[in-house]
């Protein structure tokens, strides 16, 4: 069996949050490989344990990676702030002359894949395409040992994320897919404020969950608990109609949000400002003025450190995409560059420890972290939608039996997706279109 093919049967998605099916990422064909260990988030530090502690899984998932998609060279990029691990990333990588090291400042986006492309690489992805269209293709680290670990036999059943923030033991944890967030927190000693409320993912781009029952999946990067009055749970709890009222009494048409805006930095026709001027004012721009929202890769610069007016261009741009989506339709973006800004983007490079003062979250930070938890839950509740694509069918029926690793539930037929399986050994007490749980 093909590597392809073993990344497939073994459920192997992208680990930075995405969850692309690996198996179609390496179906193409590229010059070079970059290993992404930027983790650019602030109060995430699940990558550098894998680094640290499992970094030969890494390289050896990426020397995978290089033969699968007949890449020349690999490089992998990391903060040149991380001394340690870029020392012991180059001792292993000595003598692997396809392989090289990318140092990178402590900035955000640093970890967006297009944006890791031109500060490794120099070259440009074009609006509305991928790295591969320029001979790159990125990945996490995590998946690359995942792809390693699949190598092996082993498919995915556990996500390696960082539990932080209002807690008493800041951890990285080894969390079985399907535990409850609820079981993650109770890992690490439990929450040390009443009524927590948690971010799935990083402060800026990640999401409130209120219910703390509900399960890890492959793509949840970290879990960061803050008391319900926090700032940035202020922030993200806010209405689609309020963000429109606010906009429409306090927008200055500044251009702060393009013109720090990542994506337009790197040429790209996306202008923040522009659709705010329409979506507020009612004012008559070209309709692929706001169709370039689906150029916003909702990093969050534009509402947390480029408005002065504490607006939120992200959001009302993730509106647009989601109301054109549900009424299917995708706008035909060009893949024409205008335009040179990309030196512009060397110089407006956001630190992360502003980002951190911004947020409110710099009491959080663990620049230290060394605590690591195992997780041995007795009941697991694994969703079939933790990946882009449709959802996984069950194979399985209440009543069975399953051993860990087993596979519960396939690709549709005709479609790509992935495939997932058990994380405990136990029986399967329900089955449905969304989830299977399995107690052990």
């Amino acid at each position: 069996m093909d590597l392809i093919e073993t990344i497939k049967q073994m459920g192997v998605v992208g680990a930075g949050g995405a969850g692309f099916p690996t198996y179609v990422k390496l179906g193409n064909q590229v010059e070079i490989v970059i290993a992404n260990g930027t983790e650019c988030e602030p109060l995430l530090f699940h990558d550098k344990y894998i680094l640290e502690f499992h970094g030969e899984d890494v390289v050896r998932g990426w020397e995978l990676v290089l033969q699968a998609t007949g890449a020349k060279k690999g490089i992998i990029a990391l903060k040149k702030k991380h001394t340690p691990i870029v020392h012991q990333m180059e001792s292993m990588i000595e003598g692997r002359k396809n392989l090289s090291l990318a140092l990178l400042d402590d900035f955000y986006p640093a970890g967006d894949e297009q944006i890791l492309v031109n500060m490794v690489t120099g070259r440009v992805v074009s609006q509305g395409q991928l790295p591969p269209t320029v001979g790159c293709l990125v990945s996490n680290v995590e998946t690359l040992r995942n792809i390693y670990l699949a190598s092996l036999g082993k498919p995915v059943t556990r996500r390696t994320l960082t539990c932080i923030g209002e807690i008493k033991n800041p951890s990285v944890v080894n969390a079985r897919i399907g535990m409850s967030i609820q079981g993650v927190i109770d890992v690490c000693g439990g929450a040390k404020v009443e009524d927590p409320v948690v971010i799935v993912g990083g402060p800026m781009m990640g999401s409130i969950e209120r219910d703390l029952n509900a399960p890890v999946t492959k793509t949840m990067t970290g879990l960061i608990v803050l008391p319900p009055h926090h700032f940035l749970i202020q922030k993200k709890s806010m209405s689609m109609s309020w963000v429109v009222k606010q906009s429409k009494a306090a927008c200055c048409q500044c251009t702060y949000c393009t013109e720090l805006c990542p994506r337009y930095l790197l040429g790209h026709e996306l202008y923040p400002h522009k659709i705010m001027r329409s979506i507020n004012f009612g004012l008559d721009v070209p309709p692929e003025v706001v169709e370039s929202a689906f150029l916003c890769s909702e990093c969050g610069l534009c509402e947390v450190f480029a408005c002065p007016m504490d607006l939120s261009p992200r959001m009302v741009n993730h509106a647009i995409k989601t109301s054109l989506i549900e009424s299917n339709y995708r706008p035909q973006l060009s893949v024409k560059r205008k335009g040179n800004r990309v030196n512009d983007l060397i110089n407006r490079k956001i630190p992360v420890s502003r980002i951190k003062e911004r947020l409110q979250i710099r009491q959080y930070d663990q620049p230290d972290l060394t605590s690591v938890f195992e997780t041995n839950p007795t009941r697991v509740e694994v969703l079939l939608q933790q990946h882009l694509g449709p959802p996984s069918i069950p194979v399985v029926k209440v009543g069975d039996q399953v051993t860990e690793g087993a596979l519960l539930a396939d690709i549709p037929p005709g479609s790509w997706g992935a495939k997932i399986h058990a994380s405990i050994t136990g029986q399967v007490t329900l089955v449905n279109q969304e989830r299977v749980i399995i107690t052990g």
